[in-house]
């Protein structure tokens, strides 16, 4: 670890390799003391999280910005921020934060990111990470997606947004995902995450000491409300056609399948041709061989579910997954091999109304 350059001594490193999270300037003091410890042989103090309290995080506002800082996107945070924290790891630092998206909403356009810095070293470069909400406990599971490299130059103890927008925006599966920056602490070091410590706060973070790998600490200093990290979001049909996925009711509904031939026989994906709005049909071995119509039915005002139905031409075994991307929820069906295809009329598919 290193504080104001890179002239903290050896033995810090040692101490600093237990995980935590620093808050800013003044620990420089405990790791000064630290080190001293550990040369006269006595045992430094290892806390899980470190809170120390950092002078010049006087708070500021942000609210006079417009569009740069994402105040039109989801903000967490109150406007200002009183510190900053990265992790004790002299390799890197992973934050995210969870994000509520709304309803309908499943788009990620731009993310904002607050970053300060203890340190001559003048520019931060990062990475983006969005993951699904799928890991242990609802905790950060599978990396959805990134964007790297982006740069931040944050004044010597200032706090400032830098926003990296994402070309062509990021689909997610559900409305909830955590996001957050990671930094090589290797390359750039001292800066810190700008954190909320007065806000309002309810949604959870955490870090953790890899670049990609997803953060799974919980971020439980006593002060947490938020960090400063706020994202844009829009509803977007994610069903992109294609020779493989077919998109039924205007775009919301994604079909598609695979197959398994008997005896070791040709397997894969299965090609799809869209026949109507909320129709289209599925082949295997050769496009004038017809195996399977699928078609999603709109039965809210019945039953306050979307229907799939299906029928089949084949014996073959077939995997079909319908997927409402607004939502993400999905429902699978399966033939199994050497099976007469089973008629499929489930009126319960999608509880995803309206």
């Amino acid at each position: 670890m290193h504080l104001f350059g890179k002239s903290v001594v050896s033995t810090v490193v040692a101490i600093a390799m237990i995980p935590g999270v620093v808050r800013g300037q003044e620990s420089l003091n405990k790791v000064a003391a630290e080190a001293q410890a550990a040369l006269q042989g006595a045992s430094p103090s290892s806390p899980a999280v470190e809170e120390l309290s950092v002078v010049p995080f006087a708070p500021r506002n942000f609210v006079e910005k417009s569009g740069a800082d994402c105040s039109g996107g989801i903000i967490y945070d109150d406007g200002s921020f009183e510190d900053g924290y990265r992790t004790t790891s002299v390799l890197a630092h992973n934050f995210v934060t969870e994000f509520v998206l709304p309803a309908g909403t499943n788009r990620l356009n731009a993310i904002c990111t607050c970053w300060s810095r203890a340190s001559f070293d003048t520019s931060v470069t990062y990475r983006l990470n969005v993951y699904a909400a799928d890991g242990a406990g609802g905790r950060p599971g599978t990396l959805l997606g990134s964007v790297t490299p982006n740069f931040a130059t944050p004044s010597l103890f200032g706090r400032s947004f830098f926003r990296v927008d994402i070309p062509g925006g990021l689909d997610v599966p559900t409305n909830r995902v955590y996001v957050g920056p990671a930094w090589s602490e290797l390359l750039d070091d001292s800066f810190f995450i700008c954190a909320d410590e007065n806000g309002p706060g309810g949604h959870p973070s955490y870090f953790g000491t890899d670049l990609v790998t997803a953060p799974t600490t919980p971020l439980q200093t006593a002060s947490y409300r938020a960090l400063g990290i706020r994202v844009e979001a829009e509803a977007s049909s994610s069903c992109v056609p294609s020779s493989t996925a077919l998109c039924l009711a205007n775009g919301r509904f994604r079909v598609t399948a695979t197959f398994q031939a008997p005896n070791g026989g040709s397997s894969g994906d299965a090609n799809v041709v869209k026949l109507t709005d909320e129709t289209g049909y599925l082949w295997f071995f050769s496009a004038s061989n017809v195996e399977t119509v699928v078609k999603v039915l709109n039965g809210c005002g019945l039953n306050q579910h979307y229907w799939v139905f299906a029928g089949g031409l084949t014996n073959v075994q077939t995997v079909i997954t319908v997927t409402d991307t607004e939502t993400g929820a999905m429902t699978t069906y399966m033939n199994p091999q050497s099976t007469p295809f089973e008629p499929i009329q489930d009126t319960q598919a999608l509880a995803t109304c309206p």
